[in-house]
């Protein structure tokens, strides 16, 4: 049986997916309904934020969709352990049309960042820069749908954070 898997923050490059499972062929969709946030403090490592998504009814965010098997699931769940997987809707990237639902990661609770720290800023740059890799106009993209835990639009804060703009 095969799984279909949302991916928006490290699941959007493929070295870092390829540390976990093999190579995936993936669709760009929409998910709507949530907002992407940075405010999952890594729980790990106890690292500054990562990203997240929790329901907002006035946004939305781009991301992947790839397929996995039973046994690349169970190596995902590990890997994102922080984090619960639930099922919602996926959208065309293109033309914003359902085509129906599929798996994402999601922590509701469990490290949650309540200090506003800024983003882990390896990860936010493997993020980020896997977003342009796909293509300019799903990094604007990523950059306009993606907050920080205060709230502040990436494409707005990478302005004052000079540091982290590696495109």
């Amino acid at each position: 049986m095969n799984y279909k898997i949302a991916g928006y923050g490290s699941l959007l490059s493929h070295k870092s997916l390829k540390e976990t499972i093999p190579n995936k062929k993936f669709k760009k969709i929409i998910i709507k309904g949530f907002k992407r946030i940075f405010n999952v403090i890594d729980a790990k490592s106890k690292n500054p934020d990562v990203l997240n998504i929790e329901k907002s009814s006035n946004h939305l965010f781009n991301g992947i969709l790839f397929s996995v098997n039973l046994k690349e699931l169970k190596k995902l769940k590990e890997r994102e352990d922080d984090y619960n997987l639930e099922e919602i809707e996926y959208y065309d990237f293109q033309t914003g049309k359902i085509l129906g639902k599929c798996l994402i990661y999601i922590d509701h609770s469990i490290a949650i960042d309540h200090h506003h720290k800024n983003p882990n800023k390896k990860y936010f740059i493997l993020c980020r820069e896997a977003a342009y890799h796909i293509n300019k106009k799903f990094g604007q993209l990523w950059d306009d749908t993606t907050f920080t835990s205060t709230g502040e639009k990436i494409a707005d804060w990478i302005k004052s954070h000079k540091e982290y703009n590696s495109i």
